[in-house]
């Protein structure tokens, strides 16, 4: 025998014997089990220290009498880890004299169901032979998972099946995509390889399913086992790896797919854009062979990424987090992300206007231990050409929604009214270089000057808002406003003064939300 010996414990978490329950003797489960001898109920017989004496068959009455208590005897005198019978028949019962007999020697008493010669067989393959028990599962494993492709979900539910335990799969950063089980405490989604982790009597193993391009780590998959003995636990994480090999060949074909469909939906995208599109019967077929509808009233919407991301990787997260906010929306990637929109046949009214803002909101958040992302949202428009408008209006209020912070980097084009058109003007070629200019005594100072700046301003002038937005201290800001005022001689109680910074902050901050 390899590795650590189970416990007694440990070894009835192995679910193949996990139907064994304890007669006698629960607190007493945490001793070393080295092996499993089979005995006959009228003697104690050969049993070796530390090993469990099955008694494959027992007569009628076996529990209630005076034997039960000389074998249970001689079983300690042995130093065995446990007596194991079979379930008896009838609803015999062991006596409670022999209950404490039991206790006071510690011997633990196991029910072991009907089957008692093949609970034997089993956790003594188990005990000294636990590879064999390992390659068993991982036979299955394999068998299973190549029978065909099968989704990150479909291969938890098909582990789930081979280990008999809950397989749970998890985001790149830890959280719960399917909630068999939730991640342990100790649990590190960033330590980019596999875990057992033992804690409070409990062993959790979660193995990485890596990333397409190498270096990251896609998906997790974890497997809660309950108190597991080490090699059960080494076990598992074979299967678990097993499955993520069935995850990956999931990933590259649905890579593949989401590559076609990308392509097929920007050419028609292009085409709608350009308006080549057209009307009538052939535009609705052609939109219909990507799920799409051109009549109706459109609402479009803009998921614009902060920093560089892999779109096509994050299509799938990006139209899951829609479907749960049950937003029903038509989904393209489009350069810096994904343009969407949805459709109805009326005309939307203000509370279903608000009740997308609430929801794209909620999205952008769930997105957000993906990537960060800014949002801008068109107005509403019928057919294909007002489709095209609200798609620009779109794009538009994401771009200015990226310098945005303060108001949750969501922006509706129909919220910036003379704002946009200021913003639109002082983005000119003349004005930008005098704006950079303005605001270059600020940036190289410590204390985040500009983002102060412009927090303030978008917040009409008032401190304690600019606290909120940035998450320090109102003194803190008070500070930085003398500071600024100081840098850049200027007044910002003088309407004209605030007015030319914050054009210039609008500008700065658009064409650089990094500031």
């Amino acid at each position: 025998m390899t590795g650590a010996v189970p416990t007694l414990r440990e070894l009835l978490g192995y679910p193949p014997l996990a139907a064994a329950a304890p007669l006698s003797g629960e607190d007493d489960l945490d001793r070393p089990v080295t092996g499993v001898t089979l005995i006959d109920p009228a003697e104690a017989g050969e049993v070796e220290e530390g090993e469990i004496a099955v008694c494959p068959a027992i007569p009628p009455g076996y529990l209630t009498s005076w034997r039960l208590d000389a074998v249970i005897r001689r079983l300690h005198d042995r130093r065995a880890a446990a007596l194991a019978v079979p379930a008896p028949e009838g609803g015999e019962t062991m006596l409670d004299g022999s209950r404490r007999l039991a206790r006071h020697l510690r011997l633990p008493v196991l029910g072991i169901g009907a089957a008692p010669l093949r609970w034997a067989g089993t956790a003594a393959a188990f005990v000294h032979a636990p590879a064999v028990q390992a390659a068993e599962h991982l036979r299955r494993a394999h068998r299973a998972l190549t029978r065909g492709l099968l989704s990150p979900q479909e291969v938890a539910r098909t582990l789930t099946a081979i280990l008999d335990r809950p397989v749970a799969v998890f985001g790149p950063d830890g959280t719960p995509i399917t909630v068999p089980v939730g991640p342990p405490p100790d649990f590190d989604p960033y330590a980019g390889a596999a875990q057992i982790l033992t804690g409070n009597g409990r062993t959790t193993v979660a193995v990485p399913v890596p990333g397409m391009a190498g270096g990251t780590v896609d998906l997790w998959l974890a497997v809660a086992l309950g108190n597991a003995p080490a090699a059960w636990a080494r076990c598992a994480r074979d299967v678990l790896q097993a499955g993520t090999l069935a995850v990956q060949r999931w990933q590259a074909t649905r890579r593949g797919v989401l590559e076609r469909d990308a392509r097929l939906r920007a050419g028609m995208f292009g085409d709608l854009l350009e308006g080549r599109l057209g009307g009538g019967e052939t535009a609705r077929q052609r939109a219909a062979e990507v799920g799409w509808r051109l009549d109706g009233w459109h609402v479009a919407f803009h998921l614009a990424v902060l920093g560089q991301v892999d779109l096509l990787q994050h299509t799938d997260a990006v139209a899951a987090a829609m479907a749960a906010e049950r937003v029903e929306a038509a989904l393209v990637e489009r350069g810096d992300g994904w343009s969407a929109w949805t459709t109805t046949r009326a005309e939307p009214g203000q509370d279903a206007s608000r009740d997308l803002l609430a929801a794209l909101q909620r999205i952008r958040r769930r997105l957000a231990t993906r990537f960060d992302c800014a949002i801008g949202v068109g107005r509403g428009y019928p057919d294909a050409g007002g489709l095209t408008r609200s798609l620009a209006e779109a794009w538009d209020a994401a771009r200015l929604a990226r310098g945005r912070p303060q108001t949750g980097r969501l922006v509706h084009i129909d919220r910036l009214g003379l704002a946009q058109l200021l913003v639109a003007w002082a983005s000119t070629e003349t004005f930008v270089p005098t704006a950079t200019r303005l605001l270059s005594p600020l940036e190289a100072q410590p204390g985040e000057l500009v983002a102060t700046l412009a927090a303030y301003l978008d917040a009409g002038g008032s401190a304690a808002d600019t606290a909120a937005v940035l998450g320090v201290h109102r003194n803190t800001v008070a500070a930085r406003l003398r500071r600024i005022e100081e840098l850049l001689t200027v007044d910002l109680n003088n309407p004209d003064d605030r007015l030319a910074l914050h054009l210039a902050c609008r500008v700065t901050l658009d064409r650089d939300p990094g500031l």
